[in-house]
């Protein structure tokens, strides 16, 4: 428990500060702007999961010999190269796209273009630090450049009120964090450790079915905006983007963070009932965490965020309810993903993964209707590919866990609409 615990930490601050960023930014400017910030946060979210997130499933046990470690340096050089012009090419069809009226809005996004060259930089010591279980100090990592970027950040909205604030401290979480992470491992023997590896195998086959398999999960998460986007306007694309953002932030923290330990549990068991024993132990625990976030997030957004904001986001926050139940889902389908990858059944996911893909589409018409609509049917979509993705686990699947989640869905889903119709 301890390890989720700090786990969660390493990945809720970078995620809370930029929901706070939001939050605070949805102040001083209109929904299109809102919007136009979403859409190069589009293709970063698709590059972590394409790159950032696959490569996170084979770090650790490449760098056990020197030609995974090899491998690990080509993809840093690659992914580099990849996400800068990929952020480029973004933020130059925004500028060909919006009036001019936008344009410095659109300028203020250029930060953005160094994030996946921070990002690649920090993956060799993260897997390090992972390695050797070091999860409390990544978490003070973490917590240390978040509250260093919102020092940064926070007076630059305050004095710009532009999406420059929001860019910026996307980069610099991502920057010091990198730079950062190199000084621990590098105290903790990484160079030794390089040193005194031997050869071996790569693992290049699985990185590639990773990357493919959370590229469609990056279509099942963002087709329902790209749709949304096409179809109701920027304006409607900014109100469901706030909503996610409280709502879906801290809860993806709970789930990136569960899966990372899991992962590194995964490695060392041996047998289907190992991984499923191991898989049950932690989940649990992550379930019943998810729970009093769900409770928390709810709390805060009818007693602090309500009146914070004012009535102009009524609607989007009405979606933080039934957004912020999928929490419960989403904490143990992502941690499916490694226990499909430890019995080797991680294709079994991918025509999942294609079903959620197609599920975004009544996701997209019911957001063109209302942002509290659209929330709803994604919950349905989200139960529906945990219980396919139990199924794909076979004899490793984590039923307890399973089960738990489901139950707790139905549980607070329940209570906190009888409270929302009391209040």
């Amino acid at each position: 428990m301890r390890s989720l615990i700090w786990s969660l930490i390493e990945r809720v601050f970078p995620r809370l500060a930029s929901a706070l960023l939001m939050v605070l930014l949805a102040q001083y400017v209109a929904p299109v702007v809102i919007g136009l910030y979403a859409w190069p946060m589009l293709v970063l979210t698709f590059y972590y999961s394409a790159l950032d997130g696959a490569i996170r499933q084979v770090v650790v046990p490449s760098l056990a010999n020197r030609d995974s470690y090899q491998f690990l340096l080509r993809y840093r050089r690659w992914a580099s190269i990849g996400g800068v012009i990929a952020m480029l090419v973004t933020i130059g069809l925004l500028w060909i796209i919006f009036p001019e009226d936008l344009h410095t809005q659109i300028f203020a996004l250029l930060p953005l273009v160094a994030v996946p060259i921070a990002n690649s930089y920090s993956i060799i010591p993260l897997g390090f630090l992972q390695r050797g279980d070091q999860w409390r100090r990544l978490a003070n990592l973490q917590l240390l450049v978040s509250g260093l970027s919102l020092i940064v950040s926070v007076p630059m909205l305050f004095l710009t009120r532009s999406l420059g604030a929001a860019s910026l401290q996307v980069l610099l979480a991502e920057l010091l964090f990198a730079v950062l992470a190199h000084r621990a491992a590098a105290r903790l023997g990484l160079p030794a450790h390089v040193q005194a590896l031997g050869t071996g195998t790569t693992l290049t086959k699985e990185f590639r079915h990773s990357s493919g398999f959370f590229i469609l999960g990056w279509l099942q998460g963002q087709a329902d905006r790209i749709l949304l986007g096409a179809i109701a306007g920027t304006a409607a694309l900014g109100s469901y983007n706030l909503a996610m953002a409280v709502a879906r932030n801290p809860g993806d923290a709970v789930s990136s963070s569960t899966a990372n330990v899991l992962r590194v549990r995964l490695d060392k068991a041996d047998g289907v009932d190992e991984v499923r024993g191991a898989a049950n132990a932690l989940l649990v625990r992550a379930a019943l965490l998810s729970a009093a976030l769900v409770v928390v997030l709810n709390v805060g957004t009818e007693f602090i965020l309500r009146p914070f904001l004012g009535p102009a986001w009524t609607k989007p926050l009405d979606a933080v309810y039934p957004a912020s139940l999928s929490i419960l889902v989403t904490t143990i389908t992502w941690s499916l993903a490694p226990v499909l990858m430890a019995r080797g059944r991680l294709a079994w996911g991918t025509p999942i993964k294609a079903v959620g893909v197609v599920l975004a589409i009544p996701i997209a018409v019911a957001a063109a209707h209302s942002v509290e609509s659209a929330a709803w049917v994604y919950l349905g979509r989200e139960l529906l590919l945990l219980v396919l993705l139990a199924f794909g686990c076979g004899r490793a699947t984590p039923y307890r866990a399973v089960g738990l989640s489901l139950l707790l869905t139905v549980a607070l889903g329940v209570a906190l609409g009888a409270l929302g119709q009391l209040s």
